[in-house]
């Protein structure tokens, strides 16, 4: 290589450089969106969205989960959070516990379209190690609901991204989040006791049931005895098989 080509391809990693940090979006103590736009690449792993980043320098990944509550809960199985203090215990919606941590600080968590928060305050933790031994090891933890408070939200599985919207009363009506999109179908949903549980209500054959959206769940079907043993006679509801994590797989007849 000569010394001119040399400084052409330093001139080029010096301006590659630098539009990387210019692009950095750096925000302090709370971990929610900022901006009127923000997209998000994700990576699918057994149909669950996962965003790429890193915690005080570990890489890994969060997955995107409507149905957890918190902006932000880290996997302190896998990233080392000496100083966090037992708060409370939990349960996950495929019934694996774990204990809740509060973190009084984490200095840094880093994604990778740029934006990094530091100093951040309150943050929660658990021991997620069933995330990592039946979806993926490098798991950091959660991205939850109040992440993106007062945000609409565009998860576009075919192009593997998450983008977000300002939610704002010209937005709605101008609807630019639908740019490019074909409408197939618009479902009404209601929130009772949590915003973050979107429901919808259906029927299975007659049997009344409600249906809730949730980015971090596969697909669960819950029914008390009387309706399940209905169903079951009918045919209605058929066990067809388990999954990777030993629960049992459904096939539905019809559902409206």
């Amino acid at each position: 290589m000569t010394r001119i080509q040399l400084t052409y391809l330093l001139v080029i990693l010096s301006i590659t450089c630098s539009a990387t940090r210019a692009s950095a979006q750096i925000f302090e103590k709370t971990p929610v969106l900022h901006g009127d736009s923000v997209l998000f690449p994700i990576m699918l792993i057994n149909g669950y969205p996962f965003i790429l980043g890193a915690v005080n320098g570990v890489s890994g990944k969060f997955m995107f989960d409507t149905g957890y509550r918190t902006s932000i809960s880290l996997n302190d199985n896998l990233i080392s959070l000496p100083n966090k203090k037992t708060k409370n215990t939990g349960i996950t919606g495929s019934g694996h516990g774990f204990k809740i941590n509060t973190n009084d600080t984490v200095r840094e968590v880093r994604f990778t379209n740029g934006v990094i928060y530091r100093n951040l305050e309150n943050i929660s933790s658990g021991n997620y190690d069933f995330l990592q031994n039946y979806v993926t090891p490098d798991c950091l933890g959660y991205i939850g609901h109040d992440f993106f408070t007062g945000y609409l939200f565009k998860l576009d599985y075919i192009h593997r991204k998450v983008t977000f919207y300002k939610s704002s009363a010209e937005r709605n009506k101008r609807k630019d989040f639908l740019k490019g999109e074909k409408v197939l179908a618009v479902i009404n949903f209601e929130n009772r006791k949590l915003p973050n549980h979107p429901m919808v209500r259906l029927s299975l054959d007659g049997i009344s049931v409600l249906g809730v959206f949730d980015t971090g769940q596969n697909g669960l079907l819950q029914l008390d005895e009387p309706s399940g043993k209905i169903l079951k006679r009918l045919g209605s509801v058929q066990i067809s098989g388990t999954d990777s994590g030993g629960d049992r797989i459904l096939a539905i007849k019809s559902l409206i």
